[in-house]
């Protein structure tokens, strides 16, 4: 058991490393770091450069549904071997671009495709199987990895531009990708025969679809991912139309990681204490007083607030939906679902990073635009407050599927059963 215990925290943390080394990170964190260099050298125009995180997010959507159908089949410790070296392969690549727009364009939809198997979901289904009644905190540990590279790989993006040029950086960006293969290899462990019977348990995709906290999840997410990408592609904008210097207003995104860094672990902890229901309403309430505080043109104090409470709150979303899973819909297929939900999220962040825009050419300000990401988190709050009991509830030894009643009565197809209370 010892040994068991060992080898399921040793993986949240080779989960963290990995998770800190991959393309939500590497990809999704520095593509706006490229956009000047680009066009200095290029000519090519500012917008259409930006095409390129739009492909990426896109291909995002469809990839996300096809590693979690990969990792429930094979398991995610296989498929980060296979993923690993293509996704650096990938960003190498792009070292050796030519002055082609359209080279450009199809490098961002390979690179998600060639880091498939590195997207969240695989480490945390790995890191998931080896614990039940810590599982919040095990998966707080493995996504912390996103957190801790967001604030350090951009750093190291921009020393690599300004010192060797923006084909070095990726190269430099390649060599860290690289680093998730031995990771993997090495200290990544595929849950024991005990844990695996347990992860069998569960619904099937189909199966959680006729359940009513399917929909909400999907709903929530959309919401949480419109409001998450809202706020940090447009917070360094919004601060400049408030007055705050250029200079400052770019250091106002560290508030953000850092409480991002904070919330993964935080958050991890206090689901094993308390329902997701509970832990999200306090983030998202958190979220209604950051978007608010935006809306107002804030001077830098309160800017620096709001960018806190929006890091904790972007920093809850991917343990919850990590923990919420199993914990409603079993293990068997929480790649899959895990997969769908991540793809809606991206939707309604990508829906969200041009709406807000629009809004504000529209309006002249950014408040509107604002006040709806308010409404959204408060929406997003009664969303998880519909979630009902959980129908996996932890044991000390294991969890149990608190079954069905035979005769349910006053109760709508597919809502949860009741469960005992936390």
């Amino acid at each position: 058991m010892r040994t068991e215990k060992a080898a399921g925290w040793r993986t949240a943390v080779a989960s963290a490393l990995g998770l800190a080394c991959g393309p939500s990170v590497l990809a999704v964190m520095t593509f706006g770091m490229f956009i000047a260099p680009l066009h200095q050298e290029f000519g090519w125009p500012v917008p259409a450069i930006g095409v390129g995180a739009s492909l990426l997010s896109l291909t995002i959507v469809v990839v996300s549904p096809v590693q979690g159908m990969l990792v429930d089949r094979f398991g995610g410790r296989r498929v980060i071997l296979c993923s690993a070296p293509l996704f650096a392969l990938s960003l190498a690549a792009m070292a050796r671009l030519p002055d082609s727009l359209l080279l450009f364009h199809l490098g961002w939809v390979l690179i998600p495709l060639c880091g498939t198997g590195l997207w969240p979901v695989s480490y945390l289904r790995v890191t998931a199987g080896w614990f039940d009644r810590r599982l919040g905190l095990a998966l707080g540990i493995a996504n912390s990895g996103i957190g801790v590279g967001t604030v350090l790989v951009p750093v190291l993006t921009g020393a690599l531009i300004g010192a060797f040029g923006w084909r070095t950086a990726f190269l430099g960006l390649a060599a860290v990708a690289l680093a998730a293969f031995p990771v993997a290899l090495f200290l990544l462990a595929e849950p024991g025969p005990r844990a695996a019977r347990v992860a069998a348990d569960g619904d099937t995709l189909r199966t959680a679809a006729t359940r009513r906290p399917f929909w909400l999840v999907l709903a929530a997410f959309l919401l949480l991912g419109a409001v998450g990408t809202g706020v940090i592609v447009h917070q360094i904008p919004l601060l400049l139309d408030a007055g705050i210097a250029p200079s400052t207003a770019n250091l106002v995104p560290v508030a953000l990681g850092l409480a991002l860094v904070a919330a993964r672990i935080v958050t991890g902890w206090l689901l094993d204490r308390f329902t997701v229901a509970r832990v999200m309403t306090v983030h998202l309430l958190g979220g209604v007083v950051a978007v608010l505080l935006f809306a107002s043109g804030p001077g830098l104090p309160a800017a620096l607030l709001a960018a806190a409470l929006a890091g904790m709150l972007i920093g809850a979303e991917f343990d919850v939906l990590s923990y919420l899973v199993p914990r409603y819909f079993g293990r068997r297929a929480f790649g899959r679902i895990y997969g769908v939900a991540f793809s809606v999220f991206q939707i309604g962040g990508a829906v969200a990073a041009t709406a807000v825009g629009v809004s504000r050419e529209s309006h002249g300000s950014y408040a509107p635009a604002m006040l709806a990401l308010a409404a959204a988190c408060l929406i997003c709050a009664a969303l998880f407050q519909g979630l009902g009991p959980y129908r996996y509830e932890a044991t000390e030894a294991a969890k149990v599927h608190l079954p069905e009643p035979a005769h349910p009565t006053h109760r709508e197809p597919g809502d949860a059963p009741s469960a005992p209370g936390r």
